[in-house]
């Protein structure tokens, strides 16, 4: 005879699926990928100037130029705004933000104290390809000054910067050190301009971090990039 069936108790019946078991929810990962490309889409336009510190955003008008609807926009900007770059007023309005004397000086702290963490953080097998990689982006900053392109020597700049932040192997702060930078993207393509592509003062504090790298002395090459950050921070202020 068949071995009779067991019935299953009503807990066992009414027990929830595990989350394993959950099919696969194609319309979610959809609506994060937009939420994603017009996240990326609107910090670039800030960063890059498009849209100037005190510009209000019209979220229908940036849902047109993203080809997405409002909901992936109004997403991406709240998360602009927990990064700083955006306020959205109680009316919903949108405003790319405008640092205050004191946040842009925090700012600089900020950054000042992060960049000599992640010197001290750099390893010394690693220090040398460093320095390959750093005199490499160096380079390519004077021949941006010689044909006086800041957006080009800027970008350099960038490059400069990102490999000392990526040699630390913190990947937390690196972010932290990227969300501070873009949001003064704009002001510093403004700066540069104005003193002929490129700060020739920034080329010399770059050097003299260089130097203390290939000194291999961590303390001094701190000072200097402090210092570098410092002195950036009465550049950028002066720049009107």
């Amino acid at each position: 005879m068949p071995t009779p069936r067991r019935s299953r108790s009503g807990a066992e019946r009414s027990a929830p699926r595990s989350a394993e078991s959950v099919a696969p929810l194609p319309s979610i990962r959809k609506h994060r990928t937009l939420e994603g490309l017009a996240y990326q889409d609107i910090r670039h336009a800030i960063a890059e100037g498009r849209f100037s510190p005190g510009q209000r955003l019209v979220v229908n008008t940036l849902a047109t130029a993203s080809g997405v609807s409002r909901i992936p926009v109004m997403q991406a900007l709240r998360r602009l705004e927990t990064e700083g770059f955006v306020r959205i007023t109680p009316h919903k309005d949108v405003v790319v933000t405008s640092p205050s004397p004191v946040e842009f000086r925090e700012r600089f702290l900020l950054m000042a104290a992060l960049e000599a963490l992640c010197l001290r953080e750099v390893q010394p097998t690693h220090a040398p390809a460093l320095l390959v990689r750093l005199r490499a982006q160096q380079a390519e900053l004077v021949r941006a000054r010689r044909a006086n392109d800041a957006s080009r020597a800027t970008a350099a700049d960038g490059a400069f910067h990102r490999c000392l932040w990526e040699a630390s192997g913190l990947p937390q702060t690196t972010q932290l050190l990227q969300n501070l930078w873009d949001r003064g993207e704009y002001y510093r393509i403004i700066m540069h301009a104005r003193r002929g592509g490129f700060a020739r003062e920034s080329l010399v504090e770059h050097e003299q971090i260089l130097k203390a790298l290939e000194a291999r002395d961590i303390p001094r090459a701190c000072r200097a990039i402090e210092r570098h950050r410092l002195q950036a921070m009465e550049r950028l202020a002066n720049t009107s």
